[in-house]
Parts: structure tokens; sequence; C-alpha cells
């Protein structure tokens, strides 16, 4: 019988994830898979996520990030683009639809180097287009971003 390589779980590659952005020196990336478990991210029964910007350390300034996992089954991200301005990323490259990771300056896919900026747009190919934004709603009066 052939070796298998076992593929890893979501937390063994979360926790990666975790470990190259500290070493990449990201600052704060949260990573919230588990979205239940961050502070101020809650995953409802729908499958939407609702973050309250407020109580998440990376949303506080712009140009943060957090990752939230996948929300109805696409890998997401909220980068803060402006002093309220949210912005809901579909991580999935444009090129072949493999989930980009966060580098120093924006979005790296691991498959064939394409390069997007922390807002989505394509900096370097193979991929053809900007990363895909995720329906999201502001709420000015909870200061909540609903996303899915």
């Amino acid at each position: 019988m052939a070796d298998e390589i076992a593929d890893p779980s979501r937390r063994t590659f979360l926790i990666g994830m975790c470990g190259a952005a500290a070493l990449a020196g990201l600052g704060p990336v949260l990573l919230a898979d588990d979205a239940a478990a961050a502070t101020g991210i809650q995953r409802k029964k729908n499958g939407q996520v609702v973050v309250t910007v407020a109580k998440v350390p990376a949303l506080r300034k712009a140009n943060g990030r957090v990752m939230l996992g996948n929300v109805k089954g696409t890998p997401v991200a909220i980068v803060r683009t402006g002093a309220k301005t949210y912005e809901a990323l579909n991580l999935r490259c444009t090129h072949q639809g493999v989930t980009v990771g966060a580098d120093a300056d924006g979005w790296l896919c691991p498959a064939h180097g394409s390069q997007f900026a922390l807002d989505g747009e394509l900096e370097r190919g193979p991929a053809l287009s900007n990363l895909a934004t995720v329906r999201s709603r502001w709420n000015s009066r909870r200061g909540t971003l609903t996303v899915g």
C-alpha cells in the first residue's frame, strides 16, 4: 500500500497561517474560522457572520483585516478601507480558485503567485481579475458589519 499524505485539518491550517502571519510581521491578523470563538464575531445559524468592529482589534485602524474563514462556503476576509468603510472579500483566487493568504501588503495565492492589494485589486497574475467582493451590510447604529 502506498504511503498516504493526510490532508491537514482546518485547525492545523489556521494555526500555520497564524504563525506565517506573525513571522511575516503582518501585525494583528485575526483568523476566526470558528467565528463564535472570536470576540466581536458571531456566526449566525443562517451562515451569516456579524462582526462588531469596535471589538475586533485588527479592524480598529484603516488597512486592518480579519479573516473570517468560511461564510456560506466561501473563504472571506474583512478589510477596513477607510474611516468607517469596510470591504468583505472572497479569498478564492480568480485564477483557479485556490484560497489566497495574507502577505505583508495584501493577498498572495500560494498556488501560482498571483498578488492582490489589501482591497482585493489585482497587482500581478496569472489571475486576470480582482478578488470578488462578498455581500455585506453596515449597521452604523450598532457598529456591526453583517457578511453573507
